[in-house]
């Protein structure tokens, strides 16, 4: 127990030093993105005029209400709302490095700094041919981010024919083989070694998704779900309390990871991707919050608190309407508010939309990721932490009183929900830890993707972790035998002395049972599923 106090407080203290060494970035990034889908820009203080209908004048451009925010003492306006943007990947002082997919890096050549952007004539359709520069016909937004779920590819017109391209008049960057990327998907600048202009593109690429490791999982976790759910189903012993809230937590991430898969493996129009992006929202946050009536159960159970009136299956199914009003509703909820901020018209553009669907099928700004989902996700987290560590020393401070004064019924009942928490321990270990992880590397995004390979696919693994903690047992697998009217098999000989269908005498009662009854009924027809 001491190993794991200390496990959590290393978990907090990596967690907490890495919000706190980003939260400057976090915060600039949000307060010059609320524009969208271009960030925006800090205006000078000094050459805004105000109007009294709360618009603002600057460099000739009106800027409407909506299309500015004061964050402190710095304000942020939309420009690309105004007139036509493009982005540029890199700052003033910066140019494209080598690769093909390659980062900013310092200039080596001065004299580049001063030198604008100019593409060919045959680049530019033919009513922004006479431009000498792009500056004259577009503003240049110094951004190269590309969205959640696709990556940046850059193209080689020189190389391949397929990938020369032409810049329409309204930005979109058409390539000869009839792909088009919207002025937002797409960054140019100048490029090592050749000092030639270069295009970065946002696209789902094949050959690196496919290689994901990450969809791996998630396609293996899938039967894995739907094998847990079944044995729970089916065996009228596991379909106590504790198995059903199992139960709808598995449900929940079959759908989430489902949709997942077709989120990654099929094209949607984005009507269709932006209600698998709904679903795939209301079903992890569903997730999250049932694991939290997990561990809020079994906090209750050891906390001494008085419990609901009536007989135990009449307290049993009062719990559970009560849990499923909390975890489906929160989820119901914060999914409701996204499905508002996106589709209920005049909501102001400084507040920070979900947009699901109009990039890819879920969120397509960070911010509105940290808000709609990583926020809940990480509140339910801590929750979980503080509710196992008081559990913890509930049962280990009372651990000798429960040795010296429960006996028979009272004894086996505290045994049994001590072996439940240690079931839910070792599942919020593996999930907790694992959707931590998830939020810390959403934080160092800057940091190489391969770094949390690992993490990840552990993550999507989820429904084989499940698996193997609930259903791969001794005692489940007899409970099964039983099911489907089967003799035991040999390789259970081994615990012969422990189970309750071989003799009376050698029986115990059942802790996945969560002591239906609890009555004076045999303990012979019971069975234990230990850890």
């Amino acid at each position: 127990m001491q190993h794991f106090y200390i496990i959590i407080r290393l978990f907090l203290f990596v967690l907490i030093y890495q919000s706190m060494k980003i939260n400057g970035e976090k915060m600039e990034r949000r307060e010059n993105s609320f524009c969208h889908p271009f960030p925006g820009i800090i205006l000078d203080q000094n050459k805004i005029n105000k109007f009294e209908n709360g618009s603002i004048m600057y460099n000739k451009l009106v800027y409407p209400a909506e299309s500015y925010q004061v964050f402190g003492n710095k304000t942020y306006g939309c420009i690309c709302n105004l007139q036509s943007c493009l982005r540029k990947c890199c700052k003033r002082n910066e140019i494209l490095g080598e690769g093909i997919r390659p980062n900013c890096t310092p200039l080596s050549n001065e004299s580049l700094i001063q030198k604008s952007l100019v593409l060919e004539q045959n680049q530019l359709a033919a009513e922004i041919q006479q431009i000498s520069r792009l500056s004259d016909q577009f503003f240049l937004i110094e951004d190269m981010q590309c969205s959640e779920n696709l990556s940046k590819l850059l193209l080689e017109p020189e190389n391949i024919e397929e990938d020369a391209y032409v810049v329409q008049a309204n930005g979109t960057l058409q390539t000869f083989n009839g792909d088009k990327y919207e002025a937002w998907n797409y960054c140019l600048d100048w490029k090592e070694p050749s000092k030639t202009i270069a295009v970065l593109v946002c696209t789902l690429n094949a050959s690196t998704t496919s290689s994901n490791p990450v969809d791996a999982g998630i396609i293996i976790s899938i039967p894995f779900f739907f094998a847990t759910f079944f044995v729970y189903a089916i065996i009228p012993e596991l379909r106590n309390l504790y198995g059903k809230t199992l139960m709808c937590y598995v449900a929940c991430l079959v759908v989430a990871y489902t949709s997942l898969v077709l989120a990654k493996l099929l094209f949607f129009k984005y009507v269709f991707c932006s209600a698998i992006a709904f679903i795939i929202h209301f079903s992890f946050l569903a997730s999250f919050f049932w694991l939290n009536v997990m561990c809020f159960d079994i906090w209750w159970t050891f906390g001494g608190f008085r419990s609901l009136h009536g007989s135990v299956k009449q307290r049993e199914r009062k719990k559970f309407l009560i849990y499923s009003i909390y975890a489906w509703g929160c989820a119901a909820i914060l999914t409701g508010i996204c499905a508002i901020m996106d589709f209920l018209p005049k909501i102001p553009n400084y507040l920070i939309k979900p947009d699901f669907g109009k990039m890819n099928c879920w969120f397509t700004r960070d911010e509105a990721k940290a808000i709609y989902f990583y926020g809940p996700m990480g509140i339910t987290v801590l929750c979980n932490i503080c509710l196992f560590i008081s559990t913890a020393l509930k049962i280990r401070q009372h651990g000798k009183d429960t040795a010296q004064h429960l006996r028979g019924i009272d004894s086996r009942r505290h045994d049994d929900n001590k072996q439940w928490f240690n079931l839910y321990l070792k599942l919020f270990i593996v999930m907790g830890i694992n959707w931590s992880m998830e939020i810390i590397s959403w934080l160092c995004n800057n940091t190489p993707t391969y770094l949390w390979y690992l993490t990840d696919f552990t993550n999507t693994l989820q429904g084989v972790i499940i698996f193997i903690i609930f259903v791969w047992k001794d005692k489940v697998k007899r409970l099964l035998l039983r099911r489907f009217g089967c003799r035991e098999s040999n390789v259970f000989s081994r615990n012969s002395t422990r189970s309750g269908c071989r003799t009376c005498t050698s029986s115990a009662p059942s802790f996945q049972e969560k002591i239906v009854t609890y009555s004076n009924e045999s303990f012979c027809d019971k069975t234990i599923v230990d850890n």
